[in-house]
């Protein structure tokens, strides 16, 4: 039996081409200034470090910042996709442990790359989604 979603008939599950490239996206934002940092010091790349930790788990649960982000990631925001319940059919902003719980499965080797294949099948949702009970849609 299907679960049952209390989401708005408008909401448009994301295509997994733009949740691939909003990942990949958000890959470049997140390792950019890792990389800049690493060339000038290593010391300054554990900060690096922290910094693309810290933008990975919370990304889609980012406040709005002079009128961009507001709950999704650099790469969602681009691509036009966004992160929402499955129950309310709101947004995750501000939920940095449903945004954590979704990001969790993607940094298990191996097992990450499962996860993201999974957006392949019928129900577009990753181990991550299902664990936090969260919905990708066109924003």
């Amino acid at each position: 039996m299907q679960p049952i979603y209390n989401v708005p008939s408008t909401q448009v599950k994301a295509d997994p081409v733009q949740r691939f490239v909003a990942a990949l996206i958000d890959g470049l934002v997140a390792y950019i200034p890792f990389f800049i940092l690493m060339s000038i010091n290593y010391r300054l790349a554990i900060l690096g470090y922290i910094v693309v930790l810290g933008y990975t788990l919370t990304k889609d649960a980012l406040p709005e910042v002079s009128g961009f982000l507001g709950g999704q990631s650099i790469g969602k925001k681009l691509m036009k996709i966004k992160v929402i319940k499955e129950d309310t059919g709101q947004g995750i902003v501000g939920d940095y442990g449903t945004a954590i719980v979704r990001q969790v499965s993607l940094m298990i080797p191996v097992f990450g790359l499962i996860d993201a294949l999974m957006v392949l099948g019928d129900e577009r949702k990753r181990f991550g989604d299902k664990w936090a009970k969260t919905i990708v849609v066109k924003a």
